[in-house]
């Protein structure tokens, strides 16, 4: 190997974007020696319109689209994505010569709740709270446990929408903790994470994807050590039962895998179309080489 290797890596602008693709270019370089990262900048659609929810937009893929074309052309060698932004279906870019390279371990998957008040619950919430959120998911489980509150549309990157909590526009707002944590912003005696295991998290939220050129063969293995498997696991079940449901950006599906010594636990919650209710619930364990099944056995079990 030369003795430097220069890797550029295509982020998005945002202040939380820009902090994990540090973490992730500083865990490459103390892997190996001799490696150099540039965080390249690339402004997202997804990122410049923010009067619009994003399904009306085209979706979660516009997070990644930008990176991904970067990729394509050569002006990045590799991109950092939130996991849960990579669209399972409907990509909006042709991504057959890119490939997720790695996934490095999960941060905390779980979605923190924010009120006005330090420490506020769901329960505490006055009736007919305003609860800010962009995402369909996480309104139905909200409606489920407490139907009088009023579901707000809530877009931005964190500090925009703390901004907003704190100019008095909600009662509170769900963020995930992921990103609170990565950005600094998480503080215990204010915020109240919600259970997994009851609000259950979007498909592949903690996790990170790692994307790359398929043909690029140097910075590929560059990039493996940073790989977990046990996470990309879990999140490879999440992912499929988007795709076993026929879920899309719209689609207000939960989907969060839990793996110890072999074994996985896998919940869903799924709620209308829309954000509604009813929301439908399974639990299913299992080995995880037995993947496809518990895939099909979850689905099946949705009541």
């Amino acid at each position: 190997m030369p003795d430097s290797v220069l890797l550029r890596l295509g982020t998005r602008g945002s202040l939380l974007a820009r902090t994990q693709s540090q973490q992730v270019a500083d865990a490459l370089m103390a892997a190996t020696p001799g490696v150099r990262v540039e965080l390249v900048i690339l402004k997202t659609t997804g990122d410049q319109v923010q009067d619009r929810p994003l399904a009306a937009l085209g979706g979660k893929g516009l997070f990644t689209k930008e990176l991904e074309q970067a990729l394509l052309d050569g002006r990045v060698d590799f991109a950092v994505h939130s996991y849960k932004d990579v669209p399972v279906t409907m990509p909006l870019v042709d991504v057959s010569a890119l490939e997720i390279i790695a996934v490095p371990p999960r941060e905390d998957a779980r979605d923190v709740l924010i009120g006005r008040e330090p420490g506020m619950t769901i329960d505490r919430l006055p009736p007919s709270a305003k609860v800010g959120t962009g995402s369909l998911r996480r309104a139905c489980q909200l409606l489920e446990r407490r139907p009088d509150l009023q579901i707000l549309g809530l877009r931005g990157n964190i500090d925009t929408r703390l901004r907003k909590l704190a100019d008095g526009e909600y009662d509170a707002i769900v963020l995930a903790a992921a990103g609170l944590k990565r950005a600094g912003f998480f503080h215990a005696a204010a915020m109240t994470p919600l259970d997994a295991e009851q609000f259950v998290p979007s498909p592949g939220q903690g996790a990170l994807a790692i994307q790359c050129r398929r043909s690029d063969v140097p910075t590929v293995g560059f990039l493996r050590p940073l790989h977990d498997v046990k996470t990309a696991e879990c999140v490879n079940l999440e992912r499929q039962i988007v795709l076993g449901l026929n879920g899309d950006c719209h689609s207000p599906i939960g989907a969060h895998a839990v793996q110890t010594a072999g074994e996985v636990t896998l919940r869903l919650a799924v709620g209308a179309d829309g954000g509604g209710l009813p929301v439908r619930r399974s639990t299913v364990r299992g080995p995880i080489s037995q993947a496809d099944p518990l895939v099909r056995a979850a689905i099946a079990a949705l009541a």
